[in-house]
């Protein structure tokens, strides 16, 4: 917080000096009135405003507030030099509302100085536990990959070996069809052939009862050849 203190005082100190300096000019005579309205400093806090007319006037207000800090007049000078002491006024409102909460500061960064030691041994013992953690965290992950790769390989074999049973079992599904489209045609011949022996057997039987009859009508002579 030392620096926000120099930081005021070289403020303070080159406001004042400006302002010095634009009493001395002002004194002198030499001040070029007009191109003060145009200067940087009051340019950037404050609006002027030139009004053309039998006796050009001039006016300011103030950019933040939109407050009017000079009405129309047609003296420049009378317009620069109040808008320098509002300018001059609230650097000293801003100077005065900042002073007090200096030595706060201060005291403040004096206290964390005394306490920079004590965080800093707390950070390294920190450092030092998380470092262990991310080592552990580390070695893990190896581990987690080996398994992981191991894990890999087995799925790899076990589905070479599913599709070494897909193919198989569409080899014995095909070779299946085969023997359901053989059995049906066995079982079409096996009804064939039944039916051809029925067939015979009534042929037999008929023969048989025509054997019958003729050795009825023949008798003995009948040789059954």
């Amino acid at each position: 917080m030392n620096t926000i203190g120099k930081i005021l005082v070289v403020f303070v100190t080159a406001s004042s000096l400006g302002f010095l300096a634009f009493v001395t000019a002002l004194r002198n005579g030499g001040l070029d009135w007009k191109g003060e309205l145009r200067s940087e400093e009051l340019l950037k806090e404050f609006v002027f405003t030139m009004e053309p007319g039998e006796s050009v006037t001039y006016s300011a207000k103030h950019r933040r507030t939109d407050t009017s800090v000079a009405e129309k007049t047609p003296i420049v000078a009378d317009v620069v030099l109040k808008s320098r002491k509002k300018l001059e006024d609230e650097t000293g409102k801003k100077l005065q509302e900042l002073t007090p909460q200096v030595q706060p500061l201060q005291d403040f960064l004096a206290l964390q100085k005394k306490l920079i030691p004590e965080d800093e041994a707390g950070v390294q013992v920190r450092f030092a536990k998380i470092d262990e953690r991310l080592q552990q965290i580390s070695a893990s992950l190896k581990e987690v990959g080996s398994q992981f790769s191991a894990t890999t390989i087995q799925t790899q074999d076990v589905l070479r070996v599913a599709s070494e049973r897909r193919e198989e079992a569409y080899r014995l599904a095909n070779q299946l069809e085969i023997l359901r489209n053989d059995k049906f045609a066995a079982s079409q011949q096996q009804n064939g052939l039944a039916d051809e022996l029925v067939r015979l057997e009534e042929n037999r039987r008929r023969l048989e009862r025509r054997n019958e009859q003729l050795k009825q009508q023949l008798g003995d002579d009948y040789s059954g050849d």
